[in-house]
């Protein structure tokens, strides 16, 4: 099961926050875990989390989400029954008090697809480049080919084989408003996009609701690089 804890805090003093401190918030989350598990992610290409900042209404939040039971019980879990309550920002001078927590498990619908989707790229975005570099630039093959990524690696539902090629002949997108971004990692910036991007979605209804599956899967696991960083948070609007 995937499952998403949200925690809002507030700071002891006045800063401006922004997605930023996504990468901070990934090593903080690092001092709950034990050890041996904390190798074990350090080890694997992908994965089973996201993780990212985020304000809305004018209050923090810190969101987490685990794609596998195990990550669940290892992440979420551990900080839930920690007695901490106040986390240090140490490069802001700072600290996070944490007021609330609240956990909720995915629903991923079966039957909700449908032609034109609006997704939402909440933190910035980026995708590698065989060539070398990124692409800051969204296409139908860049976003669909992360998430099948990690969809195949964390869900225990089947894709058709090349279901790829298939979304990349009957989606498109018709669409956009969006902004290049920056997102800071250890000193240097990763160059990305923010924003929306409209979706067409053809075929029939079977292939339109599992294109619909996928995008919500996205809503936990990200798109694109560094989403155990902060990067790539994704929302269907």
């Amino acid at each position: 099961m995937i499952y998403r804890l949200t925690i809002e805090f507030t700071l002891d003093k006045k800063q401006k926050l922004d997605y930023n401190i996504g990468s901070v918030l990934q090593g903080i989350m690092m001092t709950f875990l034990d050890r041996d598990y904390g190798d074990v992610l350090h080890r694997q290409s992908l994965r089973p989390y996201s993780q990212y900042f985020e304000i809305k209404n004018n209050k923090y939040y810190w969101v987490i989400n685990t794609l596998t039971e195990e990550a669940k019980a290892k992440i979420i879990d551990k900080i839930l029954t920690s007695d901490r309550r106040i986390l240090d920002l140490t490069y802001r001078k700072t600290k996070l008090i944490i007021q609330k927590m609240e956990l909720c498990e995915a629903v991923i619908l079966d039957d909700i697809g449908k032609r034109d989707i609006v997704v939402n790229f909440k933190t910035p975005t980026s995708f590698k480049r065989t060539s070398g570099g990124y692409e800051i630039f969204p296409t139908v093959k860049h976003i669909f080919n992360s998430i099948i990524n990690k969809y195949k690696n964390f869900s225990k539902n089947d894709l058709e084989e090349n279901f790829l090629e298939k979304i990349v002949e009957n989606v498109e997108i018709t669409g956009y408003n969006l902004r290049t971004s920056h997102f800071g990692v250890k000193g240097n910036y990763v160059p990305g996009f923010m924003g929306t991007v409209n979706l067409k979605v053809k075929g029939r209804q079977g292939f339109k609701n599992e294109v619909m599956k996928l995008l919500q899967f996205a809503i936990y696991s990200g798109v694109g690089l560094k989403g155990t960083m902060g990067m790539g948070a994704f929302e269907i609007k």
